[in-house]
């Protein structure tokens, strides 16, 4: 008996259909997380002194700073921009026309996983269902940052996301704008675009930072 067949057998009573979705959703989340050797040498290697200016640039544009597999990829480019603007030789309106596209690069593959255009109605039915407590106090504070109410085909990721967060005991938002309401307004934002002009429109639309 092979591993597979017995953590089907030990841990899903013989359900093969359930190993394969969990399998599935485990191999989904850890390529999420991944990043390859080039990258990780090329991360380490390149202008490794302008790392937190690179941070700092990153989370001033977008408003949030994505996890590290998100932006490695990006990150020795945006080094390279920083040091010729430090020299003189870029502008500050080329430096900052450049490192933009590299940052959108960020945001877009950020996105990935929030680019359908139509949500399965079984995430609704969980919304609807389980996101009630908070539900208002998100709708107030998501409408409070964006000027308006949005309308749930482009909110309900975030939604749920931030309803997650106040569930939490530990932790509580302040009356400022965080970098969750950045993130959670870049979801929005991007998703107002895609589904009302395509996927070319929303990897080119605009940053929504702090800066």
């Amino acid at each position: 008996m092979d591993w597979r067949e017995k953590t089907i057998n030990e841990v899903y009573g013989g359900n093969v259909e359930r190993f394969e979705k969990a399998y599935a959703q485990a191999v989904s989340e850890g390529n999420r997380h991944c990043v390859s050797w080039k990258d990780f040498v090329l991360n380490e290697t390149v202008l490794p002194d302008l790392k937190e200016a690179t941070e700092d640039l990153i989370e001033r544009r977008l408003g949030y700073l994505p996890h590290e597999s998100v932006a490695i990829t990006f990150v020795p480019f945006l080094r390279a921009f920083i040091q010729s603007h430090r020299t003189g030789v870029l502008s500050d309106q080329e430096f900052l026309s450049k490192a933009d596209q590299q940052i959108k690069l960020i945001r877009n593959w950020d996105m990935r996983h929030n680019t359908c255009r139509v949500y399965d109605e079984s995430i609704y039915q969980n919304y609807k269902d389980n996101y009630v407590v908070f539900r208002q106090a998100v709708k107030e504070r998501l409408s409070l940052f964006l000027g308006y109410e949005p309308k749930l085909e482009h909110s309900l990721i975030a939604e749920m996301w931030m309803h997650d967060l106040m569930t939490d005991d530990t932790f509580e938002f302040p009356e400022t704008i965080t970098a969750i309401d950045y993130k959670a307004i870049t979801l929005i934002k991007y998703r107002e675009v895609l589904l009302q002009y395509g996927q070319d429109a929303a990897y080119s639309s605009p940053l929504h930072g702090n800066s």
